[in-house]
């Protein structure tokens, strides 16, 4: 949780810049391509992230609830959102702008410093599910055809981006 090192000082001046706001079933609380710079930390209910893979088809993500926080990427300088978050059911959040957070760290720069481990700990802990997901993902879509590519190419161990030949531009994705 990325309030986990905050006193209860800190925390008051945290959920002073913070904007609360609630949700009802279906409502879209991001839309995906639109402009952020603010974060959501969920107090109550559910939330789907989904991403659009075409004309009204999407592909669910992740769903997140109570003390997950979603939004971050912009929050951190992405100028879109990268994904659409609906409300599964009622919700309750505090969204946080970039502008009153950056107020904030000037004042007391100790709660940034605090605030931004935290959101970094909550991303390297997403990141590390993504090499398996991704893997998992890649073997689906292969289906029948994963016998049929260069062995060279897959490697079942982590995943990463590599060029198909050193002095090649074009990359591809090497499972390592």
């Amino acid at each position: 949780m990325i309030l986990h090192d905050l006193n209860p000082d800190e925390m008051a001046a945290v959920e002073k810049i913070g904007v609360p706001k609630r949700f009802v079933l279906g409502d879209a609380i991001i839309y995906e391509g639109a402009a952020g710079a603010s974060f959501f930390l969920i107090l109550e209910g559910r939330v789907e992230v989904r991403k659009s893979i075409g004309s009204d088809k999407y592909k669910k993500l992740v769903e997140f609830g109570p003390l997950d926080i979603f939004g971050e990427i912009c929050f951190l300088g992405v100028e879109s959102r990268s994904a659409s978050v609906l409300a599964m059911e009622s919700v309750h959040v505090i969204e946080f702008s970039r502008a009153e957070f950056e107020k904030l760290i000037v004042a007391k720069p100790a709660i940034g410093l605090k605030l931004y481990r935290g959101i970094a700990r909550e991303l390297a802990r997403r990141l590390a599910h993504v090499d398996g997901d991704l893997k998992d993902a890649l073997i689906w879509a292969l289906g029948d055809n994963k016998n049929a590519l260069d062995p060279s190419i897959i490697n079942a161990r982590k995943l990463s981006l590599a060029p198909a030949k050193p002095d090649a531009n074009p990359a591809r994705i090497v499972i390592v």
